[in-house]
């Protein structure tokens, strides 16, 4: 029993693990990202602590401190459980190897052990930032032995695995009825949309109510009327079970807790085994179906169109059909976009226009080209201009193309693709800045050089180190150096620009045509940069 999950686990750390630390560019990938989130983990978990602070403080005089634990815990729940919908979705019927492994002679709930593993480690690294600062700092203030900490540790392995188990039922429910080919991209899309609707819906929460200490006064008010801590033992019982077993850590009580909890774990973990032997092969076996289409005939008598535009459009079909890619390149590029929305319309809205209408001059048209540069520089679509072709690139060998024919193909359908986010962030800008005509096509122009140099400087940085042998597509998105030099080329090259109009104040018009000189010797310079990695690169390949 134990041998073939064993087996599966080891197949799966060498297909996902075994070369991440050879290669340069995943280490610094790797270094740059856990700086990156112990940078926001250290801010939001200020904030956090701060509300833990003050809710403390306010309840301690009647005994209700309890309801903060109680809530930590039904909080993980809910986040735990929608991330494993998404991960276990993505992870157990919408990698590329999934096929494969469907075929050895091992039980279903043996391949899901294995194929939870990477799951598992986001979930365990977010229940790791949520709720072990905030237990360890309770423990602090209440001044808590150390077999207190021993109930959090513990309750650390613990806490995930109901939310997950709950999480991977549901969905091998689901995909069994649903989980047909037409569907396959359809669910990964709206997964992700509801993603992004989460994401802006927190930054909305955030916004509407910023004072840690008024946030800390609502939830003690509702803590003094008993209603937090009854919704969470209502609605997930085992967080109100938790919260007595750190509470009243010492006692025979909190090991009697302790085992209602373990054995609660079992019982969702028979759920996760049962859900695998009835529902997963039903669904994962029906990824791959679909219904053919009759041919019509229709199109035979069509104008023929250039060998360019005939590209362009199969990248652009690529790139909205596929749902990882559309995702992150089209519907991911609308969201900085919706933030600044947020941010204006949700915050104080008079005095941050009255700002902007004082910024006149020089300094306003800086503000035009920092908003370009960062509406356009988040996109990675020219990041993964050749790489998001994978092993399919070698086709390209035997098709009537020449080289240039390709990158003109790929540099127009990321091109056009990073209008979208500029075009709703000149929406949003022309009420907002109050712009007149002039400063509008100044916008419109500066905005369509700002696309052309960050697209041509992600192909550079996707020529450099490309990606071809990637399992699934989330990879190309995921530990890459080209993403880390396309954003520093990109800030460094503009911000030098931006320093230099800052320091000289010239006037709008001077700044205008010295920006356009600079972007168009940018542009001359980043193709020739283009053509001399494609001759030194590899045509099958593309390394050097």
């Amino acid at each position: 029993m134990h041998k073939p999950i064993r087996s599966l686990i080891r197949i799966q750390l060498k297909m996902q693990y075994a070369n991440i630390f050879q290669k340069p560019s995943v280490v610094i990938g790797l270094v740059f990202g856990i700086i990156g989130l112990l940078f926001l983990g250290m801010m939001f978990g200020g904030y956090m602590l701060q509300i833990i602070d003050v809710m403390y403080g306010l309840l301690e005089p009647s005994g209700n401190t309890n309801v903060i634990l109680g809530s930590l815990f039904l909080m993980n729940f809910f986040l735990i459980f929608i991330l494993s919908l998404m991960l276990i979705m993505n992870t157990f019927y919408f990698t590329e190897d999934i096929t494969s492994f469907l075929h050895l002679p091992v039980h279903s709930y043996q391949l899901l052990i294995a194929k939870s593993l990477n799951p598992l480690i986001y979930v365990y690294l977010l229940t790791a930032v949520m709720y072990l600062p905030v237990s360890i700092y309770y423990g602090i203030l209440s001044g808590a032995d150390l077999m207190y900490y021993v109930y959090v540790l513990l309750l650390f392995f613990l806490i995930p695995t109901i939310p997950y188990a709950l999480a991977a039922a549901v969905v091998m429910f689901a995909m069994q009825f649903v989980n047909k080919g037409k569907n396959k991209d359809r669910s990964k899309v709206i997964g992700g949309i509801i993603g992004f609707v989460l994401i802006i819906l927190l930054n909305v929460v955030l916004r509407l109510q910023q004072d840690p200490e008024q946030i800390a006064q609502v939830i003690a008010d509702s803590a003094e009327k008993g209603g937090l801590l009854q919704m969470a033992t209502l609605y997930y019982p085992p967080a109100s079970l938790m919260s007595h077993i750190l509470t009243s850590a010492g006692s025979w009580q909190s090991l009697l807790y302790f085992v209602i909890v373990l054995l609660l774990a079992l019982f969702a973990g028979l759920i996760f085994f049962a859900a695998a032997q009835k529902f997963y092969l039903k669904g994962a076996l029906g990824i791959n179906t679909g219904s053919g289409k009759v041919y019509s005939g229709k199109g035979l008598h069509r104008k023929p169109r250039s060998i360019i535009s005939t590209y362009r459009t199969k990248e652009l079909q690529t790139i909205f059909r596929t749902p990882t890619f559309f995702l992150q390149c089209v519907a991911g590029a609308f969201v900085m976009p919706a933030l600044l929305v947020v941010i204006f319309f949700m915050g104080d809205f008079a005095s941050a226009t009255t700002m902007i209408k004082e910024i006149s001059g020089s300094m306003l048209f800086v503000v035009i080209l920092f908003a370009n540069v960062f509406s356009v520089g988040l996109n990675p679509i020219s990041i993964v201009s050749f790489s998001k072709d994978g092993q399919s690139w070698e086709a390209h060998l035997f098709l009537p193309l020449t080289m240039r024919q390709i990158v003109i193909a790929k540099l127009q359908a990321a091109f056009l693709i990073n209008l979208l986010p500029l075009s709703v962030l000149f929406v949003i800008a022309v009420p907002v800045i109050q712009m007149n005509l002039w400063e509008a096509l100044l916008w419109v122009i500066i905005a369509l050089f700002v696309n052309a140099a960050v697209t041509v400087i992600g192909m550079v940085s996707d020529l450099l180190y490309p990606k071809l042998g990637w399992t699934e597509e989330t990879e190309l998105f995921q530990n890459r150096l080209a993403n880390l030099i396309s954003i520093v080329i990109s800030a460094g090259a503009f911000a030098f620009l931006l320093a230099l109009l800052l320091i000289l104040k010239i006037p709008m018009v001077v700044s205008f045509i010295v920006t356009l000189l600079y972007i168009s010797a940018m542009i001359v310079l980043l193709f020739y940069i283009v053509s001399r990695l494609l001759k030194t690169a590899d045509r099958t390949s593309l390394s050097r």
